[in-house]
């Protein structure tokens, strides 16, 4: 590749950068209502809600934190569909989204098998995000409280 040639294409790849910087990503973040809340429905542990609240709520919540380059197409693009994905299959604060009790029974059961498998929270979010990883005693935490669900303790309220 001669030398004009290679200018030419960095040229060209920069302009489609700049221009890709006008089509805009879908960064919301829907207001919240406490009462919605999972903390509202089911109770939860001080050090497992942290737990969530430190490497879960920017997917899973709607209280996402955009980092500055949720700001800078195409990576926002990926960043605002992987937010949406795991705001579709679960969110911690609009916990009344889901079909029936049952159906949040059944994600929460699931939560151990995705943190224990390290599905979750993934590879890439650990890498841009450090101190998102959780540690065996929070594996452990999150896996005793999730649990509960996945046999069928009726949990629903929180205690008066």
């Amino acid at each position: 590749m001669n030398r004009a040639r290679a200018k030419r294409l960095v040229i060209g790849l920069i302009a489609v950068l700049a221009v890709i910087q006008f089509i805009p990503a879908s960064r919301t973040n829907p207001p919240v209502t406490a009462s919605r809340s999972l903390e509202a429905h089911i109770q939860v542990p001080p050090d497992v809600q942290q737990v969530l609240k430190r490497s879960c709520y920017d997917c899973h919540s709607s209280a996402t934190v955009w980092p500055w380059y949720a700001h800078v197409a195409p990576v926002s693009w990926y960043l605002a569909h992987d937010v949406n994905t795991g705001r579709r299959h679960i969110n911690f604060q609009d916990w009344e989204a889901q079909i029936n009790p049952q159906e949040g029974k059944e994600h929460l059961g699931l939560i151990c098998k995705l943190v224990r498998n390290g599905q979750m929270p993934p590879a890439d979010y650990r890498f841009m995000h450090k101190g998102t990883d959780l540690s065996a005693t929070e594996v452990s935490a999150v896996c005793a409280w999730s649990q509960t669900f996945a046999s069928g303790e009726d949990t629903d309220k929180k205690p008066d």
